[in-house]
């Protein structure tokens, strides 16, 4: 449980407004989340499918809650290292984004640690409801990860402070090992033709407006014998 209540902190914490970034007075990922409690992302779905009626395209929203917490554990090592960072105001890139140098002094003091890569999910293809900023890292040859949430307007800015999760036992190269981050519309139709795909929420409505799998299937094949 204690790893879910961390991930709502981070998806309700408050990375800051500015007039540029496009939010308004409260578009922020923040601002909208703040509205949420944890029971209300518990009950969202791990995946939302949408669909445009109009131009008979299929979109995929992952919950960003579900996707981190289905998967990531805290142990005694990232206990510490978080409640370092939560103290901490010496912000440094140790090879790493959003990370406390005290903090960081401190599990490389303890243990062997090695990170491995920087990644950042809006530079590809991702369906997750937010975007990420991580680096995955090695420590006495186990799986961690430093995750950062974006919570503002601007993918430039506006992320957490950055907090240590260790990787799930049968997930060492993404976080969770079957929901996928990303779906292609190869992938997708395979779903829809398995029947794994049930529903689908209306593009613009959402889900004051559904369509069945064969009503999607039937605009689908319009549209194409139209062209």
């Amino acid at each position: 449980m204690k790893t879910k209540n961390l991930i709502y902190e981070m998806l309700t914490e408050n990375t800051g407004t500015h007039f540029l970034d496009g939010g308004g007075k409260e578009n922020r990922n923040w601002q909208r989340n703040q509205l949420k409690t944890i029971e209300d992302f518990e009950s969202q779905k791990e995946e939302v499918y949408e669909f445009d009626f109009k131009d008979g395209e299929i979109l995929r929203t992952v919950s960003i809650f579900h996707f981190l917490t289905n998967n990531l554990e805290l142990d005694n090592i990232c206990d510490e290292f978080n409640e370092i960072q939560n103290e901490s105001n010496d912000w440094d890139f140790c090879g790493a984004f959003g990370v406390s140098q005290n903090a960081f002094d401190h599990i490389e003091a303890f243990w062997e640690v090695n990170i491995l890569r920087n990644w950042n999910t809006y530079n590809g293809d991702s369906d997750l409801s937010q975007i990420l900023q991580a680096a995955d890292v090695e420590i006495n040859d186990e799986q961690y990860v430093l995750i950062q949430i974006h919570n503002g307007a601007d993918a430039r800015g506006g992320y957490t402070d950055a907090k240590l999760f260790k990787r799930g036992e049968y997930c060492e190269c993404l976080i969770h090992e079957s929901l996928s981050e990303f779906k292609d519309s190869y992938e997708i139709e395979e779903d829809m033709k398995e029947g794994y795909i049930e529903t689908f929420n209306d593009y613009l409505e959402g889900e004051n407006k559904t369509y069945t799998l064969e009503q999607v299937k039937k605009r689908i094949e319009e549209l194409s014998n139209h062209f």
